[in-house]
């Protein structure tokens, strides 16, 4: 078992697609939030701390073919992978580069449009996570936009014991990080049957959702020396000493009005709590939240309500491949399903099957008549659900290197689809397998 930092590294780390870390998202996430963001349709400049294999920075790359992006870790098998794909999808706007977060942050020196890191916050020594915010500090443009994906309180507390203890364990047996995390399991599950776990019924949704995980996915995330999840509000005052302020979450749920994406008893308690430190913990212990994703933009830029308007007024969406086009639909929500009613969600839809609209077109439905922001919680539930998409902004750009990828991405094992229009891509066939963190 080989680990640097504390990290494990002696096996690769699973390819996982987050649409919520991609440009055209994130843009549009801070567009409904009221803020500016980058400009799609001229050259910009984006950067994956931690990127793995390089998924989310391939599609990226493929679907912008006038941006340029840059992807950081220092596993080389990561690399390795990732330039194979870049090599065989004939894409040359994307460099992976193997090297410290500290050595990134003093050696590098292109300034960067979006920033995102995912889960590796989480797992790294306190003094990483100060080198990777001197990469964001040092590199990020003013109203350049930063994406970070944690895990927080109160969901991932209960982890902790099986944390411990699988790293723990992986210390005193034999086999590379993998096996080592598929015993310690497996030892679990044996104890577990003993009683171990009587009185705690949280660990043992744990223990059975890890073990449907892939063993080098568990290695990753629980191997690890510096196994850390935080409350939010603390993890936003850190961010804000380096120069960038919170906007909302890249989980457009989250964003939502609290009548939907809280308990009801607890509505009326967050809106009438002040203090935005007390209420965000007060939504993440309602939420019982896991991890969160959350988006900063250095120099925040508010658009104003005209500027905000007329900028939603522009966007346009697209329903994705083999999504239904009437209503009613049943959104899963960390907090239960919701349940979307037909009189709201069939004209929506059906709109939106007959092309591309404007949020400006269908704000003019019967259904949403002087109720934008009735619509704005629609399409984000919409999205979230992966039934409709933002489109990239005008002019679009077709190249040959988003098929190229998903045909590589087929040769390798990996289900995902490039949909190039929208600056993203999809599952063609969803399996049960849960991405990191989620089903912790």
């Amino acid at each position: 078992m080989n680990r640097t930092n504390g990290y494990t590294t002696d096996v690769s780390y699973p390819a996982f697609f987050y649409k919520e870390m991609q440009p055209v998202w994130l843009c549009c996430v801070a567009h409904f939030l009221g803020f500016a963001a980058p400009d799609l349709t001229r050259p910009f400049t984006f950067c994956e701390l931690g990127c793995g294999t390089g998924t989310n920075l391939l599609v990226a790359a493929a679907s912008h073919p006038q941006a340029r992006f840059v992807g950081v870790d220092f596993n080389e098998n990561h690399l390795q992978t990732a330039r194979a794909a870049a090599l065989s999808s004939g894409l040359e706007n994307v460099e992976f580069i193997g090297c410290s977060f500290q050595e990134f942050a003093t050696g590098h020196r292109t300034p960067f449009d979006f920033i995102t890191t995912h889960g590796v916050w989480s797992w790294i020594a306190p003094e990483h996570q100060t080198s990777l915010l001197d990469c964001v500090q040092g590199h990020l443009k003013p109203g350049g936009l930063f994406y970070l994906h944690y895990m927080c309180h109160p969901g991932s507390t209960e982890l902790a014991t099986l944390q411990h203890f699988l790293n723990l364990f992986a210390h005193h047996i034999p086999g590379i990080s993998a096996q080592r995390a598929h015993t310690g399991l497996k030892l679990l599950r044996q104890l577990s049957d003993r009683g171990l776990f009587t009185d705690q019924p949280a660990v043992l949704k744990h223990l059975r959702n890890l073990e449907k995980l892939n063993p080098n996915h568990v290695a990753h995330e629980f191997l690890t020396d510096h196994w850390q999840p935080q409350h939010s509000v603390a993890v936003h005052q850190r961010i804000g000493q380096a120069g960038l302020g919170y906007l909302g979450s890249a989980d457009v749920f989250h964003n939502l009005d609290t009548s939907l994406s809280v308990p009801g008893p607890m509505q009326a308690v967050i809106r009438q709590t002040q203090a935005p430190a007390l209420a965000e913990t007060l939504k993440d212990m309602a939420r019982h939240s896991h991890q969160r994703m959350d988006l900063f933009q250095r120099e925040p830029q508010p658009l104003g309500q005209q500027k905000h308007l007329a900028q939603l007024g522009e966007m346009l969406f697209q329903p994705l491949p083999d999504t239904p086009t009437q209503g009613p639909i049943s959104f899963a929500t960390p907090i239960g399903n919701i349940e979307g009613p037909e009189n709201i969600f069939s004209p929506l839809l059906q709109s939106l099957a007959t092309g591309p609209a404007s949020f400006a077109r269908l704000a003019q439905l019967p259904a949403f008549a002087g109720q934008p922001g009735a619509l704005l919680q629609a399409l984000q539930l919409l999205m979230r659900q992966e039934i409709v998409h933002p489109l990239k902004p005008a002019p679009a750009t077709t190249t040959a290197h988003a098929e190229r990828l998903t045909q590589w991405f087929r040769r390798n094992g990996i289900s995902l689809q490039t949909i190039e229009p929208c600056g993203t891509a999809i599952r063609p066939h969803p399996t049960p397998s849960t991405p990191p963190t989620d089903a912790a």
